[in-house]
């Protein structure tokens, strides 16, 4: 690194440890009411040195190794769909403009990482797609939002559980399908990069790679806070949170927008500091050449007084030696005055010839020029010498102040680790919790699979038992239908005959019905004439009787009227009367 460039990165981190010491040397009352200035506990500064190489961009996502699919969560209530964004929205506004705490060498990537006092991480690297941004909870070992040029992944105990779009805005439910491969390989790289984050070796990042990319760190912040302001239910969500919120990244947000705003003189310094280091070396050039020439005299002094002590054959007494070093010191005072005296006198003779010429009198003028340097330079190493004490002075007050700082910063930081430590225990033990209870629902589900698998297998058995039952009976069926069909055709072959003898039979008796009705007919006749010739015979008797009462009648008329006839006394026929 050049040396002007060094001198800049060692200004600007001395300008850090002493924001630093402002926030730490302050008494309780004080630290209470007045806003934290000093650079984040995790803050490397920045360097200033011109980068060597344009940082180099991380994989993309088709680049990452596969991961598995990953496995998408249940669907959350429709307001607690922005609980992930707007955490990280949260985070970015308490880091604010605030420059990367470090940056780490990552297979060859150069990711930026901001580290807040309550453990959060916000790591951001560059892809040939664009930024991408890993944001962790206090604590958590894996992020639970992970954000690329396009899309936000949203995650909850190893699961993907929402998809934003770059504004924050909540994907459509079959995204979370589409992009679970993607989830799966950024969280994989997430995992690895908080891990790298905490164990690599730390550097600062450059100021002039922050000064070019800061905007477009800030960028989504800027998104998602003009998201949240058109959103009403991502507004009402995070209205809702914001007092537990803002307590929990108040003092985070105060002291990064602080050391911000300070350090920013200190990067827009940069160039102009270089000038005046360009400057500062030229100065102490010539100051080194003084000091060689005062070295030589010194050493000069020193050969002589050598010399005179082996010629005296004794060490001097102590007072000697001190005369000897003023005396030294004397010798080389006089020897600049005579010096400076010298090229003044030289000056004024070569001034004084008559025959001088314009070449001699510029050569005068310089001369002069460095005599009065040299002599200004004189007054100032003595102005710098008392600086330098001074400067001593507060330095080492100011070291004894930033060892106490340290000194409370080391135990607030073994506090922290303490604190970190219980709560890695009991994430651990709840680790351990949850796999015991998932090695448990696995054995339950082993034992159902396995008992579901054997009643499987037994209504295999018992429905192929029940198949060959059903197939003996259909064989049964067939067979007793084949016999049914059989008796049927010989009990409508022995119908048939019977319905053909039948009908002989009936035609037999038809043709004796037949027979019997034409002799029933004829005996009828017959009998109708005989019936008719009884009837005729009765008439006739009748009519025959009839005649008779009639002739009797007509004698017993006759009777009544021949005198002696007594009453009912048939008459007499006469002897010559008709026979009947």
């Amino acid at each position: 690194m050049p040396r002007n460039n060094l001198m800049l990165t060692s200004a600007l981190a001395l300008v850090t440890a002493s924001l630093a010491l402002q926030g730490c040397n302050q008494p309780a009352s004080q630290q209470a009411t007045q806003p934290i200035t000093g650079a984040p506990i995790a803050s490397l500064g920045l360097a200033t040195a011109p980068p060597p190489a344009a940082l180099p961009p991380a994989p993309s996502a088709d680049q990452l190794p596969a991961a598995g699919r990953i496995r998408i969560a249940a669907p959350r209530a429709p307001r607690e769909r922005y609980r992930y964004v707007d955490d990280a929205y949260q985070m970015t506004d308490a880091f604010g403009d605030s420059p990367p705490d470090y940056t780490i060498d990552y297979q060859g990537a150069e990711p930026w990482i901001w580290r807040a006092q309550n453990g959060a991480y916000r790591v951001v690297e560059w892809t040939p797609d664009g930024e991408r941004d890993y944001y962790y909870g206090p604590g958590g070992d894996q992020p639970f939002l992970i954000r690329d040029s396009q899309y936000a992944y949203a995650y909850d105990g190893g699961a993907l559980v929402e998809v934003y779009d770059s504004y924050g805005r909540p994907a459509p439910m079959d995204r979370a399908d589409r992009e679970a491969d993607i989830a799966g390989r950024y969280l994989s790289r997430a995992r690895a990069l908080y891990f790298a984050a905490q164990h690599q070796q730390r550097r600062a990042a450059y100021a002039d790679d922050w000064r070019a990319r800061r905007d477009a760190v800030e960028a989504p912040r800027r998104d998602w806070a003009a998201e949240q302001q058109r959103n009403d239910d991502w507004r009402r969500w995070h209205d809702e949170r914001a007092p537990q919120e803002q307590g929990a990244w108040s003092q985070e947000h105060n002291q990064r927008q602080n050391y911000a705003a300070q350090i920013a003189t200190v990067i827009a310094a940069g160039a102009a500091g270089a000038a005046l280091q360009h400057n500062h070396d030229q100065d102490r050039a010539r100051a080194a050449d003084l000091a060689r020439q005062q070295q030589a005299q010194a050493d000069a002094a020193r050969v002589a007084q050598q010399q005179a002590q082996a010629a005296g054959q004794g060490r001097p007494p102590q007072g000697q030696f001190d005369a000897a070093r003023n005396a030294q010191a004397t010798a080389q005072a006089a020897a600049q005055a005579h010096q400076q005296q010298a090229q003044i006198d030289a000056a004024r003779r070569v001034a004084g010839q008559p025959n001088a010429t314009a070449q001699q009198a510029q050569i005068l003028a310089r001369q002069q020029a460095e005599a009065a340097n040299a002599q200004r330079v004189a007054q100032e190493q003595a102005q710098q010498r008392a600086q330098l004490a001074t400067r001593q002075q507060s330095d080492a007050a100011n070291t004894q102040r930033a060892a106490q700082a340290q000194a409370q910063q080391r135990a607030q930081l073994a506090t922290r680790q303490q604190s970190d430590a219980a709560n890695a225990q009991r994430v651990a033990q709840e680790q351990a919790q949850q796999r015991a209870q998932l090695a448990t629902r696995q054995q339950a589900e082993a034992a159902n699979a396995q008992r579901v698998a054997q009643e499987q297998a037994q209504q295999r058995a018992q429905l192929a038992t029940r198949q060959q039952a059903e197939a003996a009976n259909a064989q049964r069926v067939a067979q007793a239908q084949a016999q049914q069909r059989a008796q049927l055709a010989t009990r409508q072959q022995a119908e048939a005959v019977n319905a053909q003898r039948g009908a002989q039979e009936r035609a037999q008796r038809q043709a004796q019905v037949a027979a019997q009705q034409q002799a029933t007919a004829a005996n009828a006749q017959r009998m109708a004439q005989q019936q008719q010739a009884q009837a005729a015979a009765r008439q006739q008797a009748v009519a025959a009787s009839a005649q008779h009462a009639g002739q009797a009648a007509s004698a017993q008329e006759k009777q009544a009227r021949v005198p002696g006839a007594k009453p009912g006394e048939k008459p007499k026929k006469p002897e010559n009367g008709p026979q009947q």
